[in-house]
Formats: C-alpha cells, structure tokens, sequence
C-alpha cells in the first residue's frame, strides 16, 4: 500500500523528468537545423514595473533608454505607489515616470493599469517589452531582435549575474531555456515566460493582462496564451537580456515565497485552464501539469533522492517485489537526469552543483515561513542585496 501511495505522488514528477529530457534530445537536435529569420521591430515601449525599489531602478533605466536611442524605444517607468527616490533617478537619466495608485496588490495589476491608461500608446507600438528591476539591455538589443515568424510573444534569451547562490539560479535558468524551451519551440509547444524580457505584442498585451490574477503572473501567462492557441517562442541568442539574481537565502527566500503563493494559486484558480491546453494539446497539457506539481525542482529532486534511497534500502532489505524496486530506481535515475541536464549548461563541477541546489532548497524552506505575507502582496527579493 506505502508503494502505491509513493508512486501516486512521485508519478508527476518522473513523468515531468521524463518530459524534459524529451526536450534536451529534441533541443540538441534543432541546434543542427536553422532557424526561421523574423522580422526586427522599430517602434517599442520598454515597461519597467517597481515598486519600492528606490535608486536601484538605476542601471535598468540606463541600459533601456541607451539600447532605445538606436530604434524608436521609449522607457517608462511604472511606479507602483510613490517612491520620491526612483522618480528622481528616472529624471536625471531622461526616463518617464508614471505612479499607479493605489499600489497593489501584485505585478500583474501593474501590467493591467498600463493596459487601461495607456491603451492608445500601445497601438502605437510594434512592441511591449517588459523589464524587471535588475535586468539590463546591450545597447545593441534592438537592433538585433528578431520576433519570430507568426510568434504573438517573444521570451529573450536571459543571462543571470550573480554569486553563490544566484550563480546556482542562473544556471537552472539557463538549462531550462537551452534544454526545455528550445525542445518545446521545437515541437510547436509555447515556451515559458520569465517575467522579465518578455516582448508582447500590443494586442496580445492588453488581451492577457487584465486576466492574470495571481503572483506568478509570468507561469500564468503562459498557461492562458498557451490554452488559447497563441504562439510563445524563444528569442534569438544575440539579444541577450542579463538578470541580477539574488545572492542570499533571505532575498532568494523573498522571491521564491512570492513564486510559492503564485503557484498554489495557479493550480486553483486556472484548472479551466489547464484543461483546456489538454484538450487542444494533450501532451503539452499534461506535461504543463506535471511542471506545475514538480516545482520546486530543487526541493522535489531532494525528496525523490531521499525516497529513492531509503526504497531501494528497504527493498534491500526485506526482499520487496520488483515493482518497488522498479520505483526505487526510477525515482533515483531521475535525480541524475536533473542534475546532468543543469551540469551540461555550464557547471564547472558536481560539488559546486550539488552544494548549489542544496543551498537553493533551504531558500525555498526559508520561503514557507514568508508565505502568508506572500499571499496578500508583492514580496520580492532585492537582486543583488
């Protein structure tokens, strides 16, 4: 009976590992075979969302108005609520400025403001890019886009900065986009939006916006445009995106307990969604849901390594039919296959990763005791803290 139960749990997660090593295979396959040429906007409007951020909107304001002054780029700056210091900074680097109020109550009510107030500028533009606090732009990141043929959103490649632990961040990040988001352009399956990075087109911008109602509003983009049918793809590797990560447990663990509420909130609030996707796309759909009940990866890798350890001791030991060794050595295979696809991105040993990830789950454990602030309001981690 412990073995039917374990398995009940543990199958979205193998299903997921499966899933993504589907994905490598197909991503390192489509590194042989050229890649459509899209088309390279002109006119932009860069969205900068901040709430409380004070000076530290500086380097992300100078990187966007410089990128912009070689297309038709505007930089605006949304404050959510009043922050004297953030306005003033955006003042001395030529950045405009507008002040959502009340503030609240996440992102994606930011997202939803602009879309109301601002609904003529946005027609008159090619795209919307939307930039975190933290990311940066190369002053050429215009002039080398390319939005994808028929693509109604582009994700940009990111590159993360950051020590210790947010080196261990950015290489998860990175591995997810060279292996999954490649496999998954490469089977005509949307991508996953990261938050920051992301360019819309108008419409589609103000069509998702007033919609997302969760924390998470980047998983719960693509969730909604992917069950609609539209078309989420991968940006080109010559316009690079960089993203501060943050380098502390507490930053990380502020960050992540946002993530934590977004997500048990998606898995309630979109099962129409999800279920839908399934039914236009029925592998997409049930490896969308095997992701959402996977994550976090750091944390469910640890206890499908804990679980697959002490069954295959047990089984050891008592002499267990083979079915539960059959589970001992999927759930420990798994692992494996996790950590090979994150050391292929560009890890320089097996210690320095497993001491990462390890690391990075006490940030999540750190993030269950943030969770009730989490629920009732934008907590983010201050990258670079």
């Amino acid at each position: 009976m412990l073995a039917e139960l374990t398995a009940v749990v543990v199958l979205p997660w193998l299903w997921d590992t499966g899933v993504r090593l589907m994905l490598a295979r197909l991503a390192q396959r489509r590194s042989r075979e050229p890649s459509p040429s899209g088309s390279t906007p002109q006119r932009w409007l860069v969205l900068v969302p901040a709430r409380d951020e004070g000076t530290a909107v500086a380097p992300t304001l100078q990187a966007a108005v410089a990128a912009g002054a070689s297309t038709q780029a505007s930089v605006l700056l949304v404050l959510d609520g009043a922050d004297d210091a953030a306005q003033a900074v955006a003042a001395t680097i030529g950045a405009e400025v507008v002040i959502k109020e009340p503030a609240g109550p996440t992102k994606a009510a930011v997202l939803t403001w602009v879309c109301d107030t601002f609904a003529d500028r946005l027609a008159g533009v090619d795209g919307v890019l939307v930039l975190d606090v933290g990311s940066t732009l190369p002053s050429d990141f215009f002039t080398r886009f390319e939005w994808a043929p028929d693509a109604d959103v582009v994700q940009s490649r990111l590159r993360g900065i950051g020590d210790g632990l947010g080196r261990t961040v950015s290489l998860s990040e990175h591995a997810a986009q060279l292996w999954q988001d490649r496999g998954r352009q490469a089977l005509g399956w949307a991508v996953r939006l990261r938050g920051t990075g992301t360019a819309y087109r108008p419409q589609m911008l103000r069509r998702v916006a007033p919609r997302l109602g969760t924390s998470v509003e980047d998983t719960e983009a693509s969730l909604l445009l992917a069950s609609w049918g539209a078309s989420l793809a991968l940006g080109c590797e010559d316009a690079v995106v960089e993203d501060v990560k943050p380098e502390g447990i507490g930053e990380a663990a502020r960050q992540r307990s946002r993530w934590l509420a977004g997500q048990l909130g998606l898995l309630v609030r979109r099962a129409g969604a999800l279920l839908g996707l399934v039914r236009r796309r029925p592998l997409e759909g049930l490896a969308f849901i095997a992701e959402l009940l996977s994550r976090p990866l750091s944390v469910t890798a640890f206890l499908r390594l804990i679980a697959g350890l002490v069954w295959t001791l047990a089984a050891a030991m008592h002499g267990w039919p083979p079915a539960e060794s059959v589970l001992a050595a999927a759930l420990l295979a798994s692992v494996v296959a996790d950590l090979h696809l994150i050391r292929k991105a560009g890890v320089e040993s097996w210690g320095g990763l497993i001491a990462g990830l390890l690391t990075l789950s006490l940030s999540w454990i750190a993030a269950v005791t943030l969770l009730p602030a989490a629920l009732f309001g934008w907590v983010r981690g201050r990258k670079g803290d």
